[in-house]
């Protein structure tokens, strides 16, 4: 019997990995520390454990969530006002007796003079705030931050599935060793058992050499398998993140058919219309164009000049008294918007808009073509499945049994057993190949639908 697909969530001792993700954005560099351990993969591997593991380790998951991380810094720096610039100053004038500057004053005594200034000036801190340039500038990080925390579950939905399919993958090869092993097996026995007949007299040379060879044609195959189940694992170890060489595994989950009770009924455009609603790389797009909308509103904002406030005092003053009554100034600096008024950086935001708008409908189109492709690979695989558990299957290994037991009693010739018992092998390959095309499709169509479809 072979065994089921496991869909249930596993409670396996993956809590540590998951523990070291969800540590919080203080302990990132533990997590990956963490999720660079191989000892932590155990050796009964479900799909459910390994998808576990894939979330903890997956590096373009991390890198997709530091990603957000930054995202989140740029919304705080669009959002924080400018500190106000302070001026201090210190002036010094020396004494001096020369006619050039004191001539015809009488009996003023030159003496040392010292002055000092205190200015404030807003950093167009006022300006960025009546403007509306600090709410765009916030509007338009919020836009981005939206896109970098989508991107999370978007590469989520596209590596699952591809971790999904080689996970499949890999149980198909294991699946095609053991029925490689079985025909070897069976070739290996008739040959033992002809060996015996041909030493006694009752077969010749030919029929003898008709079974050695293929024997040796089993053998062949069962290498060949053997190295398809070695590179499988070693695909599906590298999406876990297995760093420190081959690790010996076995995978507990199995790819039976199942039928998925959510697709009956449905079709291209009801699935079509779900994908609209779900897809991540669709909710991507509408953000960067949303964004590329308030980058065009901010560039059109920024032909109002930055214009600065400032208020200041001085005072200058000798050590007996102060020559000048103390100073008061206020005052507001700017540029004057006579010469450019940021053509070129309103165009090129339009231009970005524009193409956001187009990158938009594209990846509306891209749903479309992604559901029904997936969906006629779907529908495909689940009927050729359904004929090889109904008839083929069953019809390869009876013409199997049959020519054995006919060969056996005399009844049928060497030929025909091999030539059925190469049907029988042929048949079972197909079959498993089918299984793997069926689940593949299911993980295909639940990316293309960005939702899980299995029970």
């Amino acid at each position: 019997m072979r065994p089921t697909l496991l869909l249930r969530r596993s409670a396996a001792p993956l809590a540590l990995l998951g523990a070291a993700l969800l540590s919080g954005r203080g302990r990132a560099e533990d997590a990956i520390d963490t999720a660079s351990r191989d000892d932590l993969l155990p050796e009964q591997l479900s799909l459910a454990d390994a998808e576990q593991i894939f979330l903890a380790r997956g590096l373009d998951l991390l890198i997709a969530q530091f990603g957000a991380q930054g995202a989140e810094g740029d919304l705080r720096a669009a959002g924080a006002h400018p500190n106000p610039n302070l001026d201090l100053g210190v002036a010094y004038t020396r004494a001096t007796n020369t006619d050039l500057f004191y001539s015809g004053i009488g009996n003023n005594v030159p003496v040392n003079l010292w002055g000092f200034n205190v200015g404030l000036n807003d950093n167009n801190l006022i300006e960025d705030q009546l403007s509306g340039k600090r709410s765009l500038r916030i509007e338009a990080s919020s836009k981005a931050l939206a896109a970098a925390r989508i991107n999370i579950d978007d590469v989520k939905r596209l590596e699952l599935s591809q971790l999904r399919q080689a996970y499949v993958a890999a149980v198909m090869a294991r699946l095609n060793v053991d029925a490689a092993r079985e025909s070897f097996e069976t070739f290996d026995k008739q040959l033992k058992l002809n060996q015996k007949r041909f030493d006694e007299g009752a077969i010749n040379m030919l029929d003898l050499s008709r079974v050695l060879q293929a024997q040796l044609e089993a053998l062949q195959a069962l290498d060949t398998a053997e190295a398809g189940q070695q590179q499988a694992m070693a695909s599906l170890l590298f999406l876990l993140g297995v760093r420190t060489g081959p690790k010996k595994i076995s995978l507990t989950s199995g790819i039976d058919y199942a039928p998925l009770k959510q697709l009956e009924g449905q079709g291209v455009p009801s699935l079509h219309e779900l994908a609209l609603a779900n897809r991540t790389d669709v909710k991507i797009a509408a953000a960067n164009y949303e964004q590329a909308e308030v980058v065009v509103r901010q560039a059109r904002r920024a032909r109002f000049p930055d214009i600065a406030l400032s208020v200041g005092y001085s005072e200058q003053c000798s050590a007996a008294s102060c020559s000048s009554e103390p100073a008061f100034n206020a005052g507001l600096s700017g540029n004057l918007p006579v010469l450019y008024q940021q053509q070129g950086e309103i165009r090129r935001a339009e231009s970005n808009a524009l193409a956001a708008r187009r990158t938009l409908d594209k990846a509306k189109a891209q749903v479309l073509s992604d559901v029904t492709q997936a969906f006629a690979g779907w529908d495909a695989a689940t009927s050729q499945v359904k004929r090889m558990e109904g008839k083929l299957l069953q019809q390869a290994k009876l013409s199997r049994d049959l020519a054995q037991v006919m060969y056996q009693k005399g009844a049928a010739s060497l030929i025909d057993f091999m030539d059925a018992q190469r049907a029988y092998v042929a048949s079972e390959l197909e079959y498993h190949q089918d299984l793997a095309n069926y689940w593949s499709a299911v993980y295909q169509l639940e990316q293309a639908t960005a939702k899980e479809l299995r029970p």
